[in-house]
């Protein structure tokens, strides 16, 4: 008995339509370190209960401390009262890195409290050759450490 395939059956068969579009998720070492380096700067004052201190690390040579500084001045009063929930950082790690195009990153770090866990989101702009800071959140729900149905 032969096997094949019948001209018929091959017709039949789904043709790959074009693969879907997702968001380019990047290993954690293929972050850029001026912006890795700014996030752990920012923990690490963090950490040390010094929120201020670690903003103005953070948002160094940012537009947006000098664009906004009654932000930049919610953001403090806000982690300050976040950071009461959640006791003791006892370690940070990166979850997620997305990016649009070559200039905007989002970097989505987990904190680990004593308390509870906080899912941090960074966004970045390179602009005059150097990483920005375009905006920061902080969720303590636990579904901000999932992506968003869409």
């Amino acid at each position: 008995m032969l096997v094949g395939v019948l001209p018929a059956q091959e017709r039949a068969l789904p043709k790959p339509g074009p693969e879907p579009r997702v968001p380019v998720r990047l290993d954690a070492l293929t972050l850029e370190p001026d912006i890795k380096n700014k996030i752990e700067a920012f923990f690490s004052v963090l950490k040390q209960r010094k929120v201020p201190e670690a903003y103005a690390k953070l948002l160094e040579g940012s537009v947006l401390a000098e664009e906004n500084p009654e932000l930049v001045t919610k953001l403090v009063e806000s982690t300050t009262r976040v950071l009461e929930l959640t006791g003791r950082i006892a370690n940070t790690e990166i979850l997620k890195i997305r990016t649009s195009g070559k200039t905007i990153r989002e970097v989505t770090y987990l904190l680990n409290g004593e308390k509870r866990p906080l899912r941090w989101r960074f966004y970045f702009y390179l602009a005059d050759g150097r990483w920005q800071v375009l905006d920061t959140n902080v969720a303590t729900e636990a579904s901000g450490f999932f992506d968003d149905p869409k």
